[in-house]
């Protein structure tokens, strides 16, 4: 059995949890479901398969990774594949306990300065508690942001939604990752990499869009980094 792309989740509730678990586990390649679960992975899930109880954080990791709804994995009822980001409202307040509530990352520019400030007064939306606690950001220091274009391609798609680390340790270049950051008035997701005293973007889509230094006349300010756009990054 395979798990459809991007259709809607079927009704699996004649298997076990142990099964889906392991039918959710062929979409991840041997190497990274090792570095998910350790050495043992495979045996881990050929016990799960038998009886053996399937642990939380099993579910948890194998979720974020596929960017599958833990509940589907745990109960098996059809579903759709990624529910909607819910708006919390006074009239709609959190309603799963296993859902956080965080803040959508959203701009406006600063009057006058040309520059880009974070807006305090974005919406609230539901989380998965599970994918914040699988690629290690707290959830005080996670916003949620759309992804826009094409320069991430294939690693981040246009619409795709991003978990967006804050804290202060998360503003610091580590070469190669993943930043939301301004530049004057417009803001980026891309690849940054120090060299020297330059700041390197990189698209991974670099047929479109090569590698450029960042202009030294505009301010740069990293907003964070990104952690997860469907998968952990």
């Amino acid at each position: 059995m395979e798990v459809p792309d991007h259709a809607a989740l079927p009704d699996w509730t004649h298997l076990t949890v142990g099964d889906r678990l392991a039918i959710v586990s062929t979409l991840i390649p041997a190497e990274q479901l090792e570095n998910l679960m350790g050495s043992g992975a495979r045996y881990a899930i050929s016990r799960y398969r038998t009886g053996a109880k399937v642990p939380v954080d099993a579910v948890a990791a194998l979720a974020a990774e596929t960017m599958l709804p833990v509940d589907w994995i745990v109960s098996g009822r059809a579903q759709a594949r990624q529910p909607p980001l819910v708006r919390i409202t006074p009239d709609n307040p959190q309603a799963d306990p296993d859902d956080v509530p965080i803040q959508k990352l959203a701009f406006k520019a600063a009057a006058g300065r040309g520059a880009l400030i974070l807006d305090e007064l974005a919406d609230h939306v539901r989380f998965p508690r599970a994918i914040l606690a699988h690629v290690g950001v707290a959830p005080q220091h996670a916003r949620l942001m759309e992804a826009s274009g094409e320069s991430m391609k294939e690693t981040i798609h246009d619409g795709d939604t991003l978990l967006v680390d804050v804290s202060p340790a998360a503003v610091e270049i580590v070469e190669g990752k993943i930043y939301v950051f301004g530049l004057g008035n417009e803001a980026y997701v891309k690849r940054l990499r120090r060299t020297g005293d330059a700041v390197i973007m990189i698209s991974d889509n670099r047929e479109l869009f090569p590698p450029e230094e960042a202009p030294r006349h505009l301010p740069m300010r990293i907003f964070g980094r990104v952690k997860w756009a469907g998968r952990s990054l």
